[in-house]
């Protein structure tokens, strides 16, 4: 599957929705490990991460991307992202009752085993959100998930910096993920209080390191929404601070400098303001 996480950084004065992810596709016996797997969109103040079956996800991902393009208002963001994430489920389930075959059997399509995290900046209620988009039994359709805040957050000692985070991908390497960055956040004292730096990007970058987890690989990916309703992707140094800057997970062509800010992956919190090509011998 994948490892996808979307959090909320808030650190002094900076306030920004972050999404990333691992660059792996797997299947048939293939693993693929320069693979887009979020997607800035036309509004540009929202994104839009998936994991699971990619046979459903892309499909859904390339007609919610063409919708907000084909529709005035929402590409300009008069729909706010609130009722623009309610349009995203009505398009995957009317795609999704497009399928058919004669091997479905009565009780159609079934699961199509695709998780989606959806998030950007609300001007309606002036902050970030985050929703999961899922597919649910009891109902038999996509439907959406908010993500809550962090439990056991002291308020007062956070003067309103609630941490927020949403993990979508391999049952087992979230409950990984969650352990691994409480783990971090009690070592910094920052468990019940304050918000969210770079941890979560962290501990992406451990799970692959570890490879513990054989659909779970490749160069983190990150982009950013911010609250002026602008979104940017990082180029990221991987495998470390020496390695070749990747984008969306493919690794820069030996002549190429990608025009994007780049992540040191040993040192997240510090971000470049470009991406400068180091020519291997």
């Amino acid at each position: 599957m994948t490892l996808s996480v979307a959090w909320v950084r808030m650190i002094g004065d900076v306030h920004e929705l972050v999404f990333a992810s691992d660059s792996r596709l797997s299947g048939g016996g293939m693993k693929f490990d320069s693979c887009p797997k979020m997607l800035g969109l036309s509004r540009s103040d929202c994104i839009i991460s998936f994991a699971g079956a990619t046979e459903y996800a892309y499909p859904l991902m390339i007609q919610m991307a063409n919708a907000i393009n084909f529709y005035p208002a929402s590409r300009s963001r008069h729909v706010d992202i609130v009722d623009a994430k309610g349009i995203i489920i009505k398009i995957f389930n009317g795609m999704r009752g497009s399928i058919s075959d004669h091997y479905l059997g009565p009780e159609g399509p079934g699961d199509p085993e695709a998780l989606f995290i959806f998030g950007g900046y609300s001007w309606k209620l002036q902050e970030f959100k985050i929703w999961t988009l899922h597919y649910d039994r009891e109902i038999d359709c996509f439907t959406f998930r908010p993500c809550n805040p962090w439990p056991g957050q002291d308020t007062k000692a956070s003067q309103g910096r609630v941490k927020k985070i949403s993990w979508i991908g391999d049952k087992p390497a979230i409950d990984d993920a969650k352990s691994r960055i409480e783990e971090i956040l009690r070592e910094r004292g920052t468990l019940t209080s304050g918000g969210f730096d770079m941890e979560p990007l962290e501990v992406l970058r451990d799970i692959i390191r570890s490879a513990k987890y054989d659909s779970i690989g490749g160069a983190p990916q990150v982009a950013k929404v911010y609250r002026s309703m602008q979104t940017q992707h990082f180029a990221v140094r991987w495998p470390d601070s020496d390695g070749r800057p990747h984008a969306t997970g493919r690794p820069a062509l030996e002549f190429e400098n990608f025009d994007l800010p780049v992540i040191d992956i040993e040192m997240p919190h510090v971000h470049s303001r470009k991406s400068r090509q180091i020519h291997l011998s």
